[in-house]
């Protein structure tokens, strides 16, 4: 799945969907606070469905609807907006992602890891770290009714996180009975929410439909090993460390907005090309009539080094976003998603032959990237030739 805007922070759910826009800040309006007959006899008294909007600055409001049974399994699907009709279900072991604009539309991935495991945190207690994590230094402030029932209001300060927007200090609040955060003081709305819904025997299901293609994750503790391909032991054009070695994981801020993850990527091939923008440009004019229909996928890696008369800083979100969009404006489009590789290149490092020293910006690197994570060939752009690319990007899709 190609990450684009909204559709990344839906990707990790846990603070941006997960958190604010199954929380909101809609507990003022007339909602459904009825709670509805079960499909079964022995609902979960935490089962709940949500709906509600969340207004992106690029893209204008989007509603979705969640599903959550406790914080054990999710479903939720965007219904309007320029992500409508993306879905993610967790059912506690595998998590299905469906993105209508990407091909396969499904990606499955079974036993994630710690860095891809959605946060299917919606019910909290106060006392836990989860809740300290959500609103710091809590003070109680009361009661209100919120959807028909009883909810408890706490002040929180500002919660502030090095890879997500920071949020101010703000008043929420909590269901009484289950701790379901009601309002969270965002800029989300909610319209409704109900208790109990009536709910399909395959709302929480991960299988994939029937006849549906999807890139599948191998399970965690699985054998990954595959016989060597002879092509994977040459020394790439220019030197450089002998495959197979792993890409790993990556989540980087895009030109124009959201995130490129690795997430996206995960058990398929894909191409990585990274240097300054017009070089990535160059190395796509020779990449993309090579990868026919897109497979296998282009993904760029724009090196940056903040201005030297910067005064923001990286650690503060708020510097980023600025930062971001001064240099995305700088960029311009381009025909692939490209990530913002700050820090003197710090995920390309895992294909850059020498870190020792700042990242040359007139170099572009192009790596392959095989389905099982290891890097199949890293090559300098200009060393490298179109019979070189056209030969290793047929074997590797």
């Amino acid at each position: 799945m190609t990450v684009r805007g909204n559709p990344a922070k839906m990707a990790i759910v846990a603070v941006v969907l997960a958190v604010a826009a199954a929380s909101g800040c809609g507990g003022q309006q007339a909602g459904s606070g009825s709670a509805l007959p079960s499909a079964t006899s022995t609902a979960s008294p935490d089962l709940v469905r949500i709906r509600g909007t969340f207004t992106d600055d690029e893209s204008g409001p989007e509603s979705f609807e969640l599903f959550a049974d406790g914080n054990r399994r999710f479903r939720l699907t965007m219904l309007t907006g320029r992500a409508a009709g993306y879905s993610q279900v967790w059912d506690g072991e595998v998590l299905l992602i469906y993105s209508p604009e990407e091909e396969p539309k499904y990606q499955r991935i079974e036993n994630p890891g710690t860095d891809d495991s959605p946060d299917s945190t919606f019910f909290y207690r106060p006392g836990t770290e989860k809740f300290e994590e959500l609103c710091p230094a809590a003070k109680r402030l009361g009661t209100k009714t919120l959807f028909g029932r009883t909810a408890v209001r706490y002040h929180c300060d500002k919660v502030e996180s090095s890879d997500q927007p920071a949020v101010d200090a703000r008043e929420m609040a909590l269901d009484e009975k289950t701790g379901l955060v009601m309002d969270y003081g965002a800029l989300e709305v909610i319209s409704e929410v109900t208790f109990g819904p009536v709910i399909k025997a395959d709302t929480f299901s991960t299988e994939l439909p029937p006849g549906a293609e999807s890139s599948v994750v191998t399970p965690e503790g699985e054998s990954t090993d595959v016989p060597p391909d002879a092509e994977s032991t040459d020394v790439p054009p220019g030197g450089g460390d002998v495959g197979p070695y792993e890409i790993g994981s990556f989540r980087l801020r895009a030109v124009g907005g959201g995130f490129v993850s690795g997430t996206s990527y995960r058990g398929k091939p894909f191409v990585i090309v990274a240097g300054s923008a017009d070089g990535i440009r160059t190395a796509l004019g020779r990449l993309q009539p090579m990868a026919r229909a897109g497979k296998p996928p282009v993904v760029g890696f724009l090196l940056v080094l903040p201005p030297e008369d910067w005064k923001g800083s990286l650690l503060n979100p708020k510097d980023v976003d600025q930062l971001v969009a001064s240099i995305s404006k700088s960029a311009g489009t381009f025909a692939v998603p490209v990530g913002l590789d700050f820090k003197g290149g710090v995920a390309s490092e895992m294909f850059m032959h020498d870190v020792t020293v700042p990242p040359d910006l007139t170099q572009v690197t192009i790596a392959l990237v095989a389905s099982d994570g290891t890097f199949a060939h890293v090559a300098p752009a200009g060393e490298v030739t179109d019979a070189n690319l056209r030969n290793w990007i047929d074997a590797l899709s």
